[in-house]
């Protein structure tokens, strides 16, 4: 339907059952959609062969002069061959900001609460001042400034920022992709790479030593001073201990993944999405018994938080570190387990030694291997024996019921 569009001619302009177009008989291109509920300015041309509609503003929100002028403009640009949907559309994507791609990013990830907690605390303390920018306009000198700035404070701590930066950025440039065409044309952080700025950061290779578990091990006891918290800690440590678990892996534990009939212990939650079944020691097997019988929380390790379960550990982890005189870490924990299973006990292959740590396989031929959990009691009993040997614990077997001795004494007969 064609009208001159004016404003006593668009007034007259009813709210139809279903959509009509009127046709401006001015300016070819120009025209109204009305619908059942409002009226639109609107332009449509064709750019390359395909036919473009845009819509420019409800009716009461321009009057028809400011809408023709605005329509002039698009129609201009669409004659020189752009396609304004997609500019539109390129431009709104342009604008969003870091802030913005770390929320998509973390929601559409699947992260462990740990991975989240420590991008948090990157937004939050090295990219905090950058988090309202849009991600276009973070170049190559700003990233090489600012990974500086961090390698002075921590080089370990500006390698892992700007990881997680390098990845959320290659997550952007795809996510916010208009017709095939990346948000931006390349990640900044390649600057790191190709000048070759990272960081040479030896890995950590601490553990407890051997001769240090029966002082670890006794740190570790009940105190009638301890807090709630300051026991599911000790409890935690000692779990990490026994099965070389990582730590939200432990945190994250439901009971219901306890299975005390197969005497097995199931991650779900891990590092590389894959469940994780360990079959449990004698030791173990009481531990968590005892354990089961006292908790009123669904979370083997319970916390009073949002999560209902132990993640953010570190003041706990010091003062116990004060206490025994040993440093150590969660994760050093995990390392004396492993290192306990590669170094004492015979027998032990690769293969099973990352079966038990839960590790992806590197070859094609450990994917050939098959194990059964059945497989890994007797290296998880042996691991299990040698601790509880170094920390001075004899455990012994009456009528294949597991009685737990206490400490011993120098100079005691075993």
């Amino acid at each position: 339907m064609k009208v001159k569009i004016t404003k006593s001619n668009v007034d007259k302009i009813p709210l139809p059952d279903k959509v009509v177009f009127y046709c401006d008989t001015d300016l070819i291109g120009f025209g109204i959609k009305a619908n059942p509920t409002k009226l639109v300015y609107v332009v449509e041309a064709k750019v390359n062969g395909r036919a473009i509609r845009k819509n420019i503003a409800e009716v009461g929100k321009l009057t028809p002069d400011e809408a023709r002028k605005e329509a002039k403009k698009l129609l201009g640009d669409m004659a020189k061959g752009v396609d304004i949907v997609k500019k539109q559309k390129k431009d709104k994507q342009r604008k969003t900001t870091l802030q913005q791609a770390y929320e998509d990013y973390i929601k559409l990830k699947n992260l462990s609460p740990g991975t989240v907690s420590r991008y948090e605390n990157s937004m939050n303390l090295d990219f905090n001042d950058w988090k309202n920018k849009p991600i276009a306009s973070i170049n190559r000198e700003m990233i090489e400034r600012r990974f500086k700035e961090v390698s002075k404070r921590s080089p370990a701590i500006a390698n892992a920022d700007f990881r997680f930066l390098r990845a959320l950025l290659n997550f952007a440039m795809e996510q916010y992709a208009v017709d095939g065409e990346p948000l931006i044309p390349s990640n900044p952080c390649l600057r790191l790479t190709i000048l070759k700025l990272w960081n040479r950061v030896e890995r950590r290779q601490t553990y407890i030593h051997p001769e240090k578990i029966q002082a670890f091990f006794h740190v570790l006891q009940p105190r009638e001073s301890d807090t709630e918290y300051m026991k599911t800690v000790k409890n935690q440590c000692l779990f990490i201990l026994f099965t070389g678990c990582r730590d939200q892996e432990a945190g994250s534990l439901r009971w219901e993944n306890v299975d005390f009939d197969l005497k097995t212990v199931t991650f779900v939650k891990t590092k590389n999405h894959k469940k994780h079944v360990l079959p449990m020691g004698n030791y173990l097997y009481d531990f968590m018994k005892k354990l089961k019988e006292k908790s009123k929380s669904p979370f083997v390790f319970p916390a009073n938080n949002q999560s209902g379960h132990i993640e953010n550990q570190r003041k706990a982890i010091k003062a116990l570190v004060e206490l025994s005189g040993i440093q150590f870490t969660l994760h050093d924990i995990r390392r004396t387990f492993a290192s306990v299973a590669n170094n004492h006990i015979i027998g032990m292959t690769n293969f099973t030694l990352k079966k038990l740590l839960n590790h992806s396989e590197s070859d094609v031929t450990a994917g050939y291997i098959q194990f059964e959990v059945e497989s890994l009691r007797r290296p998880m009993q042996m691991i299990e024996d040698y601790i509880l040997e170094q920390a001075s614990i004899e455990q012994r077997t009456n009528n294949g019921k597991v009685i737990i001795l206490e400490e011993r004494k120098e100079g005691s007969v075993k």
